[in-house]
């Protein structure tokens, strides 16, 4: 869109689906949104006489409502524009006949995600294709150890046609801080109690336990106060859900072979070391796709309960076009369903569909995080993650927290193979899936972009591609007592 909007004899962007094509019915006593391909609904269904879901992928859904894309639209083609610097906030006006004297300007200042300082202007009257500046009288002085962002809201003081007063028109957020680096984190002292076999290891201190597979070289266990909260992992993945954009690109196909390159790799090393402040290191090294790479994982248990977990991936040989992810698997209990996350949100977003995701403090569940596309892929990623904290109801469980790249994560009460049951795009949908007694979770480093250029055959643009190079990333599990 930024092609469109800086020059001005180009025309284009255009919206292929409106809206999603489906009809909701019920097969096999499942209610569904059935697409290409499901008709006659008690079969037998004519074969190649269809182009399944391809009408499927509209910004809105078949019975209008908002698609997280339908919500970055609407963030990319908002009328007002903003920049700001030193407290002088740029108003544009881009409408080209109307003014903007029914909106006002809600402002907030953020600290870690909490707001501590807010305020209203009520008269903007800026005339079409005009702007003005508005000076923004923020007090508060910023902390070197803080992080600081200005939210700016445009919202009707008045109704208009098919919106109500308070109707938000446009909004945008401004950085006023790197994000902090967060360095080594305090770990407790105390002595941890280890029992080491040739194919496991168990390691367990002041109000934690965590086991490791040594022989199949994964995190198998972590519990907390006596009560497990991850029930497998993190291990290393490149893999995710495909798209539709995805299968129309051909990566279901021609990057296959990252799906379970971690389970079918081959160990190279599987280590325990005491370091000299008490804790344990655990190095894990396996091959993958036939040699193609090598994954690294580091775990550093401390006394008190914290493991710091480093992956590296070194690109061995071989030539892919990309990645489609790489990150961390974990499962958690079930009842682990309560989240909170400082990052990007609160609807799904990615690499090249978060301008529209605010980053900000939130508060979800698990069954919550997945958007019903009408067949099953990829859903509920968030980006630009500083922390995020899954537990019970009682307040209780673990903290992903971020060291030198920001995360993304996503929790799901559903498993790849129910999102990704096999090679071939067939006749799947969201409606039919069950409701798992586990929670997957993703802990990334990044995922390819989701691209919308077209969903017959073009890659992610070059810059929302991960590349099959070297890459490493850290972050701490903390537990939440």
């Amino acid at each position: 869109w930024d092609a469109i909007e800086n020059n001005p004899n180009l025309q284009g962007g255009f919206i292929w689906e409106w809206i999603d094509q489906s009809i909701d019915t019920v097969k096999n006593g499942k209610r569904i949104m059935a697409y290409g391909g499901d008709f006659p609904i008690e079969g037998p269904v004519p074969q190649h006489f269809t182009d399944n879901n391809f009408c499927v992928k509209g910004v809105v859904t078949a019975y209008r409502g908002l698609t997280p894309m339908a919500v970055e639209i609407k963030k990319v083609h908002q009328y007002i524009k903003s920049t700001f610097s030193n407290n002088e906030l740029i108003v544009r006006n881009t409408y080209f006949f109307r003014n903007l004297d029914n909106m006002q300007l809600n402002w907030e200042l953020i600290e870690d995600g909490k707001i501590i300082e807010k305020g209203l202007i009520n008269q903007l009257s800026v005339a079409a294709q005009q702007s003005t500046t508005v000076t923004l009288p923020i007090k508060s002085k910023q902390k070197e150890e803080k992080e600081y962002f200005v939210n700016v809201h445009y919202t009707l003081k008045e109704a208009e046609p098919f919106l109500e007063k308070g109707y938000e028109i446009a909004y945008e957020q401004f950085a006023l801080s790197a994000a902090t680096v967060i360095q080594d984190m305090i770990t407790g002292k105390g002595n941890l109690q280890v029992n080491q076999t040739e194919s496991a290891c168990n390691i367990s201190g002041k109000g934690f336990a965590v086991r490791f597979d040594l022989k199949n070289g994964i995190m198998t266990s972590y519990a907390v106060n006596g009560s497990t909260v991850i029930e497998q992992g993190p291990q290393p993945s490149y893999w995710r859900a495909p798209t539709d954009n995805d299968i129309g690109a051909g990566f279901n196909h021609n990057l296959r072979m990252w799906r379970n390159a971690y389970e079918q790799g081959k160990l190279l090393a599987a280590t325990v070391t005491k370091q000299s402040d008490g804790s344990y290191n655990i190095l894990i090294k396996k091959e993958v796709v036939n040699g193609d790479a090598v994954s690294e994982q580091e775990f550093t248990v401390y006394a008190d309960g914290k493991i710091k977990v480093t992956n590296v991936f070194d690109a061995v040989k071989g030539k892919y076009a990309l990645l489609l992810r790489v990150g961390n698997d974990l499962q958690l209990k079930k009842e682990f369903d309560q989240i909170s996350f400082y990052g990007r949100g609160p609807w799904e977003n990615y690499w090249d569909r978060k301008s529209a995701s605010l980053v900000g403090l939130y508060k979800q569940t698990v069954n919550s995080q997945y958007f019903p596309y009408a067949r099953p892929q990829e859903s509920g990623s968030k980006a630009d993650v500083r922390w995020v904290k899954m537990t019970n109801k009682a307040g209780k469980g673990v903290e992903f927290v971020y060291v030198d790249s920001l995360l993304n994560f996503s929790a799901l009460p559903y498993t790849l193979d129910d999102l990704d049951p096999e090679t071939e795009k067939k006749q799947y949908h969201s409606g039919e899936l069950q409701v798992r007694d586990k929670i997957y979770m993703h802990v990334d480093l990044q995922q390819t972009g989701l691209q919308g250029i077209d969903s017959w055959g073009s890659m992610p643009m070059q810059q929302y591609r991960i590349p099959f190079v070297d890459n490493r990333y850290s972050y701490w599990i903390v537990p939440v007592k």
